[in-house]
């Protein structure tokens, strides 16, 4: 059993799994110059070392609380540098959770000395537990929605933090109704076990934040190329897209005019480059780019929204006439990646957001065409999502 091995040992196995894992990420993130997405997972799993190092510590010294205070708020601290990392991604802010997560640690880190006193080695486990289980749930849906919601992968890591969130919320109801001494709490909530399921939930986040940071990568060398691409291509950069957006809807509210934002969103491109190379993630991405351009309405602006949408800003005479226009970019797009040889064939989502149901509010327009074509991923109707309501 578990709970049967040595606590030291299962301390150092755990600890040598976590600084490995975590290290190679830390080093990546220095030399890939990261993101600030990959920047903050790159803390989160910094503190995931620390953490192991603490319990470490605590588990060859008892009397060491210095090492259970520190190694408490270093685990909700790392569990929630991972969720910021996920609003990161996402592109939302992140002032009032940073607040949060400081707050969680420094309750744990007093709860731990004042519970010294009668709980011992346990002291500061029942706010830890709580505060994890409300940050690692918050990671965890932070996972399926926006840019992470449209990627497969992600949600591997929206599992791992489920996961997390779930286990210990028996473990904090366990500790609470039957106490650490408890056999059944030592043979399925005991140090021991959490050891091991930490060994497993990091290497899988490890994976898959690696994974998703290529991704991002790929679309930080596209943008160093912008000035050319906004030529050449047409398409703009998402912060030119924005300020276009902006100026468009201003206009047509004004005028009376209708417009329509057009999403266009890959899904499956993590999976590509995991199983076929980034050669053959970067030839979709081109691919799949120029069909966009072809097929763009006359007139129409577009631009980067996110690592893998495209949307478009057109004039909007129907619904209907907006729903054939998607349908002419979902068809360009589906063909285009269709042809490429020994590439799984990236699901293709179309989204519509129209300013007669939406408004002209601009971060509305886009951010309901970008649900909708998420919809369009997993719609058994159609790929092509027109919103109904202003909530997509």
């Amino acid at each position: 059993m578990l709970a049967e091995l040595d606590l030291v040992t299962s301390a150092v196995m755990t600890a040598l799994v976590v600084f490995v894992a975590g290290t190679v990420f830390l080093l990546e993130t220095v030399l890939r110059r990261d993101e600030a997405a990959g920047r903050a997972w790159a803390l989160g799993f910094l503190g995931a070392i620390l953490t192991s190092l603490l319990y470490l510590a605590w588990a060859a010294d008892p009397t060491a609380l210095w090492a259970v205070v520190a190694g408490n708020s270093a685990f909700v601290a790392g569990t929630g540098a991972m969720w910021i990392g996920c609003r990161l991604y996402n592109g939302r802010r992140n002032g009032t959770a940073v607040g949060v997560i400081a707050a969680l640690s420094a309750v744990t880190a007093v709860a731990t000395v004042l519970e010294q006193p009668s709980l011992d080695d346990w002291a500061g486990a029942a706010w830890t537990f709580a505060a994890l289980v409300f940050v690692a749930g918050a990671a965890g849906i932070e996972c399926f929605r926006g840019s992470l919601g449209g990627m497969r992968t992600a949600w591997v890591l929206g599992a791992v933090f489920g996961i997390e969130a779930v286990y210990f919320s028996f473990r904090l109801v366990a500790f609470l109704l039957l106490g650490p001494d408890d056999p059944f709490f030592q043979t399925w909530f005991g140090s021991v076990v959490v050891g091991m399921l930490t060994v497993l939930l990091m290497i899988v986040a490890v994976v898959v934040t690696s994974v998703l940071r290529a991704g991002r990568a790929e679309l930080r060398h596209q943008r160093a190329l912008a000035g050319a691409e906004d030529v050449v291509t047409g398409i703009l950069t998402e912060k030119r897209l924005r300020a276009a957006l902006d100026s468009l809807t201003t206009t047509a509210e004004a005028r009376g005019v209708a417009l329509a934002v057009i999403e266009v969103r890959l899904d499956d491109l993590a999976h590509i480059a995991t199983a076929f190379g980034e050669d053959a993630r970067r030839e979709a991405i081109v691919v799949w780019r120029e069909a966009v351009r072809s097929h763009a309405p006359l007139f129409s602006v577009m631009g980067e929204d996110g690592e893998d949408g495209i949307a478009l800003v057109t004039t909007a005479s129907s619904p209907s006439t907006a729903r054939r226009e998607a349908m002419t970019l979902y068809r360009g797009s589906f063909d285009a990646l269709g042809q490429l040889s020994g590439v799984g064939l990236p699901v293709v989502g179309v989204g519509v957001a129209l300013t007669e149901v939406v408004g002209y509010e601009p971060e509305a327009l886009l951010r309901v065409a970008r649900t909708s074509a998420v919809s369009g991923f997993s719609s058994a109707d159609s790929a092509v999502v027109v919103a109904r309501t202003a909530d997509g």
